[in-house]
């Protein structure tokens, strides 16, 4: 992914896609044309396993957390008793 931050809290975002969770590059202040060749080798040809491996760590992660007993299917679950709790 390459990440073109335009708002504020973009930039955090953009920043942690590129540094924490390696799944892209942060495109930071300079937007040229040869810049922007420049990203789209280094994602595509130089980091390219590494963005790969990235991309399937967090498939892993995403599809744990989507399973029974996983952190996002506790979490859907209790929001629904919630829900359901104040409706009586």
């Amino acid at each position: 992914m390459i990440c073109w931050p335009y708002f504020p809290d973009q930039q955090v975002n953009s920043r942690f896609m590129g540094e924490v969770l390696r799944l892209g590059l942060d495109m930071k202040d300079v937007y040229d044309r040869k810049f922007m060749e420049k990203m789209v080798n280094v994602l595509m040809v130089e980091r390219r396993e590494e963005i790969v491996k990235s991309t399937n760590k967090m498939a892993k992660l995403a599809k744990k957390s989507m399973s029974d007993g996983g952190s996002s299917s506790c979490n859907l679950d209790r929001m629904m008793e919630n829900i359901r709790l104040m409706s009586v």
